[in-house]
Parts: structure tokens; C-alpha cells; sequence
């Protein structure tokens, strides 16, 4: 069914296929800064918000997080920002950042863990505004992830299981 075929009443057109495989996840990239205030990505480093002028609470990493989505019919390319991305993920994007740097090849691995993943995923075209950029914004974005498998574990689990703490 196309996306835009499932919009009502004006608002955000949404689809749930009723079930997605993921076929591959991008987690060479799969965070940036944000003011936890205004939401504004904010560049490496930044330690306040020019935008709001916030500096408290810090600012601090969250997901966006690129996957390939199979479907009954098609392959899609879709974003998991924050809310998403935790779910899978199973900790903060911090976390996550400071995992990968303490553990080389460890973002490989947790590409690995993610793919074949069976979840059910409630879809949502790309907003139209002027802050978005990039190639990302055309991609469907995930309002919501509930991963189907019975024993299912969050990435973080498998690599703790992988990389144990020295």
C-alpha cells in the first residue's frame, strides 16, 4: 500500500506493514548531539545551544539510526530516531558511542545482531521542514518498533555477551 494513500485528515501519513525484517542497519553513523530543550542537532562538541541558549541539561547524544526494512513486498530505507533506536538498541546513544569506541569492531557487530531481525514497525512519511537536511529526511521514519522474536535482546545485551568487561 503506498504511504501516501494511508493519510487522513490532514495529518502525518503512517503504514504498519504487518511485519519487517531488517536487512541491514548503518551504525557507522547512528547518532548526533542535541539540545535536549529545542531538539536543535547541534555539531561534535557543543557544549550549549545556540539556538535556545540552553545549556542545561547538556547537551547530549541521541539515534538516528539508518536500516534497510523488508517488508511482504519491498525493501524500504527507514530512520529510527531516539525513541525508536532504544529499543532496539537497548541503551542511550551515549552508552552506545562509548561501547563502540572502547570496543573496535563492536558497531560491526551490532549491525550483525540487528540483521534477520523480525519486529513490527508503525511507519511515517518524512516531515517537511526547513531545519531537515540531508539524505535521511526522505527516508520513512519509525514512530514506533516492537520486536517480534520471543527471546528477543537488545543489541546492547549481545555485544556485553561478545565484548565482556576486562
Amino acid at each position: 500500500m503506498p504511504l501516501a494513500a494511508c493519510t487522513a485528515g490532514g495529518a502525518a501519513a503512517t503504514w504498519t506493514p504487518p511485519f519487517c525484517t531488517v536487512v541491514a542497519a548503518d551504525t557507522s553513523d547512528f547518532c548526533y548531539l542535541s539540545c535536549p530543550r529545542c531538539e536543535l542537532a547541534l555539531p561534535d562538541g557543543a557544549v550549549s545551544c545556540f539556538a535556545c541558549g540552553g545549556g542545561e541539561p547538556a547537551p547530549a547524544r541521541v539515534y538516528r539510526l539508518l536500516l534497510s526494512l523488508a517488508t511482504h513486498d519491498r525493501v524500504v530505507p527507514v530512520v529510527l530516531f531516539d525513541r525508536a533506536a532504544r529499543t532496539l538498541m537497548g541503551c542511550p546513544a551515549d552508552d552506545l558511542a562509548s561501547f563502540f569506541a572502547a570496543h573496535p569492531g563492536s558497531a560491526r557487530a551490532a549491525a550483525e545482531a540487528l540483521r534477520g531481525e523480525m519486529c513490527r514497525v508503525v511507519l511515517r512519511a518524512p516531515a517537511r521542514n526547513k531545519r531537515s537536511a540531508g539524505a535521511a529526511d526522505e527516508r520513512l521514519r519509525a514512530v514506533s518498533v516492537v520486536p517480534l522474536r520471543d527471546g528477543f535482546r537488545p543489541v546492547v545485551d549481545a555485544l556485553r555477551t561478545l565484548y565482556p568487561r576486562s
